[in-house]
Order: C-alpha cells, then sequence, then structure tokens
C-alpha cells in the first residue's frame, strides 16, 4: 500500500467523519465543559473504538454483523439506547453543566470517564463496522502483504477519528471561551442533548 492510497484513505474517511454525530457531538460537549485539554480524553476514547472497529472489520466481523440479522438488531438497540440514555442526561444536567463551565471551576469527572464516554459513543453504532467492511478493500493492492495494508489501514482510521473528535473539541472549547450567558450555554446543551435521543432514535428505526 503506497502513500497516495494512505492520503485518499485517510481524506475519505475524514471527509465522512467530519459530519456531525454522536461521536462528534460528546467531543464537542466535552471541549465546551471541560475545555480542550480535558477533551482529548474524548478523543482518545473515540479514536480506540473507531481502530476496535476497524480491526473487527479486518478480522471478518463485519461480514458476521452484516449477515446475521439478529446479532446486528442486538448491537444497533443497545447503541440507540445509550445514546438516548445519554441525551436524556445532557438535557436534564444541562443548568449543571453550564454551572460547571467557569475556567476556574474543578469537575468531579474523572478523565477516565470522559475517555469512557468517547469509546461507547463510538462503538454504539454497529454501521462503523460495516463501512470499514466495504471500504478497505477499496485500498487494497494484490502484490503487497494483506496484513500490514490492513495494519496501515487501522491506524489511518484511528488518526481520523482522533483528529476529527479533535476539532470538535476545540469548537467546544472556544464556545466556552466566549462566556456565554447562561441562558444561551443552557440551550446549547439541551439542543445536543436532543440529537443524542433524535440519533438514538434513528439509530433504531433504520432498516439496515
Amino acid at each position: 500500500m503506497n502513500f497516495e492510497s494512505l492520503i485518499l484513505l485517510f481524506g475519505a474517511a475524514f471527509v465522512v467523519s467530519l459530519i456531525p454525530g454522536p461521536s462528534t457531538l460528546i467531543a464537542f460537549a466535552h471541549g465546551a465543559r471541560f475545555g480542550w485539554g480535558r477533551s482529548l480524553y474524548t478523543a482518545l476514547g473515540n479514536s480506540s473504538a473507531s481502530a476496535v472497529q476497524a480491526i473487527a472489520a479486518t478480522a471478518g466481523l463485519g461480514l458476521v454483523i452484516t449477515t446475521s440479522a439478529t446479532l446486528f438488531l442486538i448491537i444497533k438497540y443497545v447503541g440507540a439506547a445509550y445514546l438516548i440514555w445519554m441525551g436524556i442526561q445532557m438535557w436534564r444536567s444541562a443548568a449543571e453543566q453550564v454551572e460547571t463551565t467557569g475556567m476556574n471551576s474543578v469537575s468531579e469527572v474523572s478523565n477516565s470517564n470522559l475517555f469512557s464516554s468517547g469509546f461507547t459513543i463510538a462503538a454504539s453504532n454497529p454501521k462503523a463496522i460495516a463501512f470499514f467492511t466495504a471500504l478497505f478493500p477499496q485500498f487494497l493492492t494484490a502484490e503487497n502483504d494483506g496484513f500490514l495494508q490492513l495494519a496501515m489501514m487501522v491506524c489511518v482510521i484511528a488518526l481520523v477519528a482522533f483528529s476529527v473528535a479533535v476539532l470538535y473539541g476545540l469548537a467546544g472549547a472556544w464556545l466556552r471561551s466566549l462566556e456565554l450567558s447562561k441562558k444561551i450555554m443552557k440551550r446549547i446543551y439541551r439542543a445536543t442533548g436532543g440529537l443524542f435521543v433524535v440519533s438514538g432514535i434513528g439509530l433504531a428505526t433504520a432498516r439496515s
């Protein structure tokens, strides 16, 4: 796999990942609440989950999920339920989150919790594995070692997921730096929570 192919893979995955979704929204929300530095833990969780999904795709689990309706539905509904739960929690705690966005505030939320939130949100979408299963063969070449090529692809996907989450964390941190009124910030947090609920419902009701 040559350098040009890696760049093409990075670009294709990056453009798709930039589309707002649960993984990017959680990075944005954590950037807004905790600042960019701590949102990096969310980005690492997101990146780790994407790497696991990419590895699953290369291991053939993507084919299993796409061909086993029962397994796919189980993963799909569990993920949807988690997204909806997260959205409701964000909506209900909007006022508390606004209170803890001050630059000198100390949060009780640990870095490991930020990591696990980023990981779980990213891992809750089973379609990512199917996407990687369809994407990777487009960049494989017969003349090069298949294992090495797939390993490089997994690394690229992890880098893309981390980069996009960092950008959304930066956007959230920038919003935090504006020191908007508590009323506006509360609306932003509730809107983000609402988008999580919508995403969960959308995932649950999607036909495939």
